[in-house]
């Protein structure tokens, strides 16, 4: 699942390179968009004013290929109940989660999937957050999510 790979985060472009060199060895991407319509709580309480619906600021900075799904997140930083089913019926049980930004939204679609019972593994390399809070993050994870033995 590559998470939030948009234009807004502005992810250095060797990250790019070497996600998109990873990503095509899985039969299916699953990629995410965040986007954050007018009236969001990210608006309203974060003053976040980036991912506007339609704007430059959505736009995939991996371009997903036919058999690929895309799942717009709106207003919220992991998946719904229904985003998850999708995948259930799909037959995806377990994913490899990387993307932007570690600290928020690869975060909270991981535990969107834990709580609907789909198992998901981290790929830190393949992470990066705009914040700079990418290391603590994968302490958060690694601690709430061990590998499985």
């Amino acid at each position: 699942m590559i998470v939030d790979v948009q234009r807004a985060f502005d992810p250095p472009p060797a990250f790019l390179k070497k996600l998109d060199r990873y990503s095509r060895r899985f039969p299916c991407r699953i990629f995410t968009v965040y986007v954050n319509p007018p009236g969001s709580a990210f608006r309203r309480l974060l003053k976040q004013k980036c991912c506007a619906p339609g704007s430059p600021d959505v736009e995939l900075l991996l371009r997903p290929e036919q058999g690929d799904l895309v799942m717009r997140k709106v207003a919220r930083y992991g998946l719904t109940r229904a985003q998850v089913s999708r995948l259930k019926r799909r037959g995806i049980r377990a994913v490899t989660v990387c993307g932007l930004d570690t600290d928020a939204c690869v975060l909270a679609v991981m535990f969107s999937l834990f709580d609907h019972g789909i198992e998901c593994r981290l790929k830190e390399d393949m992470c990066w957050s705009s914040s700079g809070l990418h290391r603590p993050a994968v302490r958060i994870i690694r601690a709430q999510f061990p590998a499985p033995r």
